[in-house]
């Protein structure tokens, strides 16, 4: 146990200039991989269907960011990177690109393969930021759980999140020059539901993780961050579940729009690193909390 003399001197090494054991930040936009674009800057996404993923794919890429989508089905990510790489090639001052790579995020052999690939797709640019997307939301009532649902669940959102996190993070560490983790999280992430057991667990999990990797990884310049989606996304299915006809669209301040939400991603990469947030939550107006 720590002693009082001990507890006033790391305050002071935290609070004296001179004494901080944080290294040296680069200016954002010269040699840092987080903050404005710069063609040597790749966003990774990995999770890419055509709701909050392609949002966050589309925001990067209409700024001018290289962006590389994942996803198990790499046939329908192609059109999709077609589209990217020329809203990205459009931007003045940007060289920008995009491209499509297969990943499975239940397995991680898979996630490590396809970070390397997109590295070597681009060799003199630099992963600044990675973004995982991905999970496997079980809903089940608790006895009629089993153990293949619960893995598939954890695998999903913390054994994924792992690996991608460690590909990401291999890069970011050998070049040195900072970058951020952004991951997708839930309501089930701070509190659980009935039928949701296996899913809360594994969105709580990648929670904690997040806040881990915060504090090792931030005095090396890494921003980590978590997003707490709290409140239903406007999709199609989500308005085949609620019985409206096709075209139609939700009240406003009732559900959360993929292109509106998509920003929040593209402002915690961007944040200085004297003032990043770490978590936050989303949610429509109208969403009970």
């Amino acid at each position: 146990m720590s002693s009082s003399a001990d507890r006033a001197r790391n305050r002071i090494e935290l609070l004296v200039p001179n004494l901080t054991p944080h290294g040296a930040v680069a200016p954002l936009g010269h040699d840092a991989c987080h903050g404005p674009m710069t063609s040597e800057h790749i966003v990774i996404v990995l999770g890419v269907g055509p709701g909050l993923g392609l949002s966050i794919a589309r925001t990067f890429a209409s700024r001018g960011y290289t962006v590389a989508i994942l996803s198990r089905s790499k046939a329908r990510l192609d059109a999709w990177a077609a589209e990217l790489d020329q809203a990205s090639k459009q931007v003045e001052a940007s060289s920008g690109g995009a491209a499509a790579f297969e990943c499975d995020a239940l397995d991680p052999v898979s996630i490590r393969t396809a970070v390397a690939n997109v590295r070597s797709h681009w060799p003199e640019r630099r992963i600044g930021t990675a973004i995982y997307n991905a999970s496997i939301r079980v809903r089940s009532g608790f006895m009629d759980l089993d153990g293949e649902k619960v893995k598939q669940s954890v695998d999903g959102s913390i054994t994924g999140g792992f690996a991608f996190a460690q590909a990401a993070l291999e890069s970011m560490l050998e070049h040195g020059r900072g970058g951020s983790l952004i991951f997708t999280g839930a309501t089930s992430s701070i509190r659980g539901r009935e039928n949701f057991a296996a899913f809360a667990a594994a969105k709580s999990g990648l929670r904690a993780m997040c806040q881990s990797m915060a504090k090792e990884f931030g005095p090396r310049n890494i921003h980590v961050a978590h997003v707490i989606v709290d409140g239903l996304i406007e999709s199609q299915q989500a308005l085949d579940f609620f019985g409206m006809p096709k075209g139609s669209r939700f009240p406003d301040g009732g559900v959360l729009y993929p292109p509106q939400m998509a920003k929040t991603w593209l402002f915690l990469a961007q944040q200085h690193p004297g003032s990043w947030t770490h978590e936050l939550d989303l949610r429509p107006a109208k969403e009970h909390f």
